[in-house]
């Protein structure tokens, strides 16, 4: 109820702060909101799937089962810093025994959704580069090319994390199902990062549809490579809950003034984006819980 007074409370003081006069809405705007929405289902159904892939020599799922976890995670994610509590709610019907494995297996389909975002976060900057020169454009390369290295390093071989000196402070428990991710097949690697991928061009397409829904009529590939970069530098700022909310927009902000969106379709966009792809999921998975 906190959070909920927080997130009203801000929602309040940004409608009170804009110009929404500068609202405007494609004639075809109510198609293209359907669409965004109905893409939550493949968005999701993507990261299940991932999960699905990850549990098979562990306790393996049925869709079913692995889309009630994902969604139970969405929910304990919310709540949590930087959606890092996702974990909770995926391994809450798993045996005792299995569940740091589970966490482990978590965060390592979260490492990979990582990786794919920075990649292709990378050539949004690129090919934005001239308009966000004046916007960090180096520090935020800089900061993408080490993320992308060490995560792409991390997938590859997770062991590399048992080295000196990270090895004296990781539990023995816990380097045992180390060792396990890093026996993971080069197929179970691909197919994690071909549904990443897949699952990638299904949340920005959201966005992008929501832009054009609100009137944002410029060239796809300009609003491609500026969500590419929005989610790039939302991925790279840590954020206390709520899926990220507010952090989103900040992005947003820096990104969007740069090729001429207003600040009130900015922070609108956002708003709808988190609603229907974050907060709505999020809630049917706060109702798996519960019924559990």
């Amino acid at each position: 109820m906190i959070v909920l007074f927080f997130v009203g409370t801000r929602v309040y003081q940004i409608i009170q702060e804009q110009d929404w006069t500068q609202i405007e809405f494609h004639l075809n705007a109510p198609f293209f909101f359907i669409i965004s929405a109905g893409l939550v289902f493949l968005n999701w159904s993507f990261e299940a799937l991932k999960w699905q892939r990850l549990m098979e020599g562990l306790k393996p799922l049925s869709f079913k089962e692995a889309i009630r976890d994902v969604l139970a995670g969405l929910a304990t994610g919310l709540v949590t810093p930087n959606r890092a509590g996702n974990f909770l709610g995926r391994i809450a019907r798993l045996d005792k025994e299995l569940r740091l494995k589970g966490i482990l297996r978590t965060f390592y389909a979260n490492l990979a959704q990582f990786s794919i975002t920075l990649i292709f976060g990378l050539f949004g900057l690129f090919f934005l580069s001239a308009s966000l020169v004046e916007s960090g454009f180096i520090l935020v390369l800089i900061g993408t090319l080490i993320g992308v290295s060490v995560s792409i390093v991390l997938i590859i071989r997770p062991k590399y994390v048992l080295m000196r000196p990270f090895s004296w402070i990781i539990p023995e428990s816990v380097k045992g199902g180390i060792t396990e991710l890093s026996n993971f097949s080069s197929r179970l690697k691909r197919n994690l990062m071909g549904l990443g991928t897949m699952r990638y061009f299904v949340f920005v397409s959201q966005y992008v549809l929501i832009l054009i829904a609100l009137n944002q009529d410029m060239d796809i590939l300009v609003l491609f490579g500026a969500v590419a970069v929005m989610y790039l530098i939302m991925t790279l700022i840590p954020s206390l809950f709520m899926g990220k909310l507010f952090v989103r927009e900040a992005a947003g902000l820096i990104v969007f003034s740069s090729i001429g969106i207003p600040d009130s379709v900015t922070i609108l966009a956002g708003f709808l984006v988190w609603l229907i792809n974050i907060a709505l999921p999020g809630l049917v998975g706060a109702g798996l819980l519960v019924k559990k």
